[in-house]
């Protein structure tokens, strides 16, 4: 988060020898440390190969508790790779879905503001916004401050679709506030940004 993306590759690839010193096979320790920092950088390509194998992983193993979120951040950066993955992202969250029965809210608000951003896109705006609005209320439950900004800036993406610009940016300003609390330099970037296209700050 703050920028130091060679140091962040050098601990995590002295992470991983850890694990493999020590013989322990939880296939989401690294990697979706790994795919976080891959997406801070931009590369949401590399991203998914991390979480690629964690997840073919535990589906193999029949495993429930971790796969609800490792499904729906894949899902998540399989939709950042553009509109014609936007029906794998969509089968991701289902099964993110089925596999959190409704408990685990990271991966519904993961999920949901997936969803919301394909369905925007799609021109379907009022469900698109209810989405929205459902990832955040969930965000606002957790004390993850940067899932929180990342809610809310699905949120204000869905917003500007749907020709809200003024609520579009209070979720915007909300996200930075918070991603500026949390120290996640990219990330609030990216509001700024958000906020030179559409308004000021």
């Amino acid at each position: 988060m703050n920028d130091d993306v060679a140091v962040a590759a050098t601990l995590l690839a002295r992470g991983a020898e850890i694990l493999d010193e020590v013989g322990i096979t939880l296939p989401n320790v690294i990697t979706e440390p790994a795919a976080f920092v891959a997406m801070l950088a931009g590369d949401p390509a590399l991203a998914e190969r991390h979480l690629r194998g964690a997840y073919d992983s535990l589906r193999r193993m029949g495993e429930q508790a971790n796969l609800a979120t490792s499904a729906a951040l894949l899902a998540q950066t399989i939709a950042a790779q553009g509109s014609q993955r936007y029906d794998e992202a969509e089968t991701l969250i289902a099964i993110s879905r089925q596999a959190g029965d409704g408990q685990d809210l990271t991966a519904q608000t993961i999920g949901n503001g997936v969803q919301a951003r394909i369905l925007a896109a799609r021109g379907q705006l009022r469900e698109s916004v209810a989405m929205a609005e459902a990832a955040t209320q969930l965000a606002a439950q957790t004390d993850l401050l940067s899932q929180h900004g990342d809610a809310l800036r699905d949120q204000a993406h869905v917003l500007v679709t749907a020709g809200l610009i003024e609520q579009a940016l209070e979720s915007i300003q909300q996200a930075l506030r918070l991603y500026e609390a949390k120290g996640n330099q990219p990330y609030a970037r990216a509001c700024f940004r958000f906020l030179a296209q559409y308004g000021s700050p």
